[in-house]
């Protein structure tokens, strides 16, 4: 393999043991062999689409794994913590703050990948009709006790519902699927005319992350803007707006529903070696950036102010203060 830090031309050309989900091509460059723990896991770049994905999968059956074994793999814990729920009650908000202009009243909506629930209980409490749909079984279970919210234990594959949703929401969701054109399209078919389907996924492209920490083992694939748009008219969707957002970080899609899986042309749209390139500047960029050996500063009073706001308290104790004030 080709050092990618020696590199001022892709590597050399390889074939994927499965094809990009864009552009169905199995050309590829490796860019990376390790996860973020120096573990082996090779993510590729597909030569066509700039899709980086990994491959092959780690999973002798990932929809399994994430029913039961993803969240003691990642966190180390059955259950969320009390920090973990006062953290990701903070995000709801913040979430729900930027995309309240797609609710009317009474709006049905349907929380994709709903975890401890955080976001399913801010929506019920602001009054909207909603339910979330979570495949891993603990924290889910532990949504629908703690914080008795409507919450439907299973994958994407076999999420039932009667229901028609005028918002769909899948935070930090998508780049675990193993399936996604499969999935989004398929739960489109849950969406009203005009609903919209809004999603945040990491942005690879993130200067301000070390290149060997972009690389989590439950990551199946990383995105950039353009190719988050362009998987997204694979399935079947037609991008309203596509971009990072706060720092980089993250990106922010949202998308409305076509009607029909997209078409292979649409892949032409983008430049594999732009996206390549941009992603090995940032690795260099982050190192000649000060501030970036510093992160922790802020990082542990953050944790201080999450555990010292959350101790001895319920799940619903700490939302409830969080939401209610």
């Amino acid at each position: 393999m080709v050092n990618i830090e020696n590199m001022s031309t892709p590597a050399t050309l390889i074939q994927a043991t499965r094809a990009c989900p864009i552009s169905d091509s199995k050309d590829a460059y490796e860019i990376c062999s390790r996860d973020r723990h120096g573990k082996a896991l090779r993510n590729i770049i597909s030569a066509n689409s700039g899709l980086i994905y990994v491959d092959p999968v780690p999973f002798e059956n990932t929809e399994e794994f994430y029913k039961t074994e993803y969240r003691k793999s990642y966190k180390g814990v059955l259950n969320p913590k009390p920090k973990h729920i006062y953290r990701a009650g903070k995000v709801a908000m913040h979430r729900f703050s930027r995309l309240n202009k797609y609710l009317s009243k009474g709006a049905q909506c349907l929380d994709a990948g709903s975890s401890s629930g955080e976001f399913v209980y801010l929506l019920k409490m602001e009054g909207f009709d909603v339910q979330g749909v979570e495949a891993n079984i603990p924290y889910a279970e532990y949504s629908k006790a703690e914080l008795d919210i409507d919450v439907n234990i299973s994958p994407f594959s076999e999420f039932q519902s009667e229901d028609k949703f005028d918002l769909i929401t899948m935070f930090h969701v998508l780049e675990h699927l193993e399936n996604p054109v499969r999935d989004l399209s398929y739960l489109g078919g849950f969406l009203k005319p005009g609903g919209k389907l809004v999603i945040e996924v990491p942005n690879i492209l993130y200067p301000n992350m070390a290149f060997s920490h972009k690389w989590h083992p439950g990551h199946l694939f990383s995105f950039t803007d353009k190719t988050l748009s362009l998987l997204l008219g694979m399935a079947g969707f037609k991008t309203i707006s596509c971009s990072p957002i706060g720092d980089g970080g993250n990106l922010w899609g949202v998308f409305e529903r076509l009607g029909e899986l997209g078409d292979i042309s649409i892949m032409q749209s983008t430049n594999f070696t732009q996206i390549y390139y941009q992603l090995l500047k940032g690795k260099w960029s982050y190192r000649f950036n000060i501030s970036n050996y510093f992160k922790f500063v802020p990082k542990i009073l953050k944790q201080f102010a999450e555990k010292s706001s959350s101790k001895e308290k319920s799940g619903r104790d700490i939302l409830d203060n969080l939401y209610l004030s």
